[in-house]
């Protein structure tokens, strides 16, 4: 009797060894898993992260989870088999059991409506799935681990996924938070970024206003004075500018002073003739005065023909010609 109830005692030790073994182990498995949970991604590749976690610390042979929105069928967002990823998924008394909150182990897939309405395929290859809620970023979804095997989740698997579950809605949020906050920090940056050049943009218009102002110096008559260097963009702008003002103060002169003209881009030369051409063409004089020997030189390079276009050696003398009291 002695050595019977010997044998039991070590018998009973070694089944608690065995158990705390087994408790350490799930444990540590535990442990990893959540640690899993902490590593930085995307919302797709944290939910990616999340299903094979799961799947592998219940013994599942795959995972998915299925979405469901305003009533509609449920679609998958992610499978760890590809031939899951196209089904659609309508909802049943299991899964509604599993979306109030209660994960559900069924034994025997081909009795659930769910997944009598999948392919006989689908079928064919599982028996047996734990269904269980899950939040995943706002969206009422469902995670489905399935094994080929009927009857193969117990309640050993349920408390697991129970435990798992909301350090995975929360790996989830955390990820869709992020990415929000990313999404957030580049239209905000994008919007800086439309602001500074809508600003420079300002900035050079008001420039090239100053730099080339249109000056009533008389009655009708426009004074121009152009200073620096006059490439093709500021030529342009200048005749649009000019233009404008000829009709709208319905000049009958215009003097365009170059006196502080450095350098004239040889692509700029033939749109400053066009320039005066063109304020010709709307019935007012239009006179150059203050050619400098830089621009000259650069005008006879180019060939330019300047035609009936006027020319005076300073403002002063271009002034005096057009003033109507220089000519009484």
């Amino acid at each position: 009797m002695e050595d019977e109830a010997v044998r039991e005692t070590i018998a009973e030790l070694e089944r608690a060894r065995e158990e705390e073994r087994a408790l350490r182990l799930e444990a540590e498995g535990l442990a990893e898993a959540l640690l899993r949970f902490t590593e930085p991604g995307t919302f797709a590749e944290m939910l990616s992260r999340v299903v094979a976690v799961i799947a592998q610390r219940v013994g599942a042979a795959a995972g998915l989870v299925i979405a469901f929105a305003d009533g509609a069928d449920g679609h998958v967002m992610v499978s760890t088999d590809p031939r899951l990823s196209a089904t659609v998924w309508q909802r049943g008394p299991a899964f509604d059991r599993a979306l109030a909150g209660r994960p559900v182990a069924s034994f025997d897939l081909s009795q659930l409506a769910e997944w009598q309405r999948q392919p006989e395929a689908v079928l064919r290859r599982y028996g047996s799935a734990l269904h269980a809620p899950l939040q995943a970023g706002g969206l009422q979804a469902l995670l489905v681990l399935v094994h080929p095997e009927r009857a193969s989740f117990d309640v050993r698997h349920v408390s697991l996924v129970r435990r798992l579950l909301p350090a995975a809605s929360q790996a989830l949020a955390r990820a869709r938070a992020e990415e929000e906050l990313a999404r957030a920090r580049e239209l905000a940056h994008e919007r800086e970024i439309t602001e500074k050049l809508t600003l420079i943009e300002h900035q050079r218009a008001v420039m090239r206003a100053l730099s080339t102002p249109i000056l009533e110096v008389w009655s009708q008559i426009l004074c121009v004075p152009v200073i620096g260097s006059m490439d093709e963009e500021r030529c342009a702008h200048l005749m649009e500018r000019l233009l404008a003002a000829v009709r709208a103060r319905q000049a009958r002169a215009v003097v365009i002073d170059v006196t502080g003209l450095d350098r004239m881009e040889a692509s700029a030369l033939a749109l400053f003739l066009r320039v005066a051409v063109a304020v010709r063409l709307l019935g007012s004089a239009c006179v150059l005065a203050g050619i400098g020997p830089g621009v000259a030189r650069e005008l006879t390079r180019e060939g330019v023909e300047w035609g009936a276009v006027v020319t005076y050696r300073r403002l002063h003398d271009a002034l005096r010609a057009l003033l109507p009291s220089s000519r009484r």
